[in-house]
């Protein structure tokens, strides 16, 4: 084994089918239907289904093993940026109405 493959290996996460991994993301409408007219709604519930899988993740941060509490913070990290990007979009998205009326 070389140096890098032995640095490397601790670090490697065994094999996982992408596309179970990925089905979970196909659930979330796209950041176009979450600003369309059609469903003022959307938005509300992209950001509670965020807020909910946020909670979780703190809990498993809290509970879990260091290796799952490593990664739940990472998820963690992403969610509350991406919770920062709608209430950004929101933002301009309102301003905008407000720039048409």
């Amino acid at each position: 084994m070389r140096d890098s493959d032995a640095a490397g290996a601790g670090r490697r996460s065994p094999p996982v089918d992408s596309s179970t991994d990925l089905s979970s993301l196909f659930n979330y409408p796209s950041l176009g239907r979450l600003f369309d007219g059609a469903n003022p709604q959307a938005l509300d519930e992209m950001r509670a289904r965020l807020a909910r899988t946020s909670q979780d993740l703190e809990r498993v941060i809290r509970r879990g093993t260091k290796e799952d509490a490593d990664r739940a913070t990472r998820a963690a990290r992403a969610y509350s940026v991406t919770l920062g990007f709608l209430d950004a979009l929101e933002k301009i998205r309102n301003e905008m109405a407000k720039g048409k009326s």
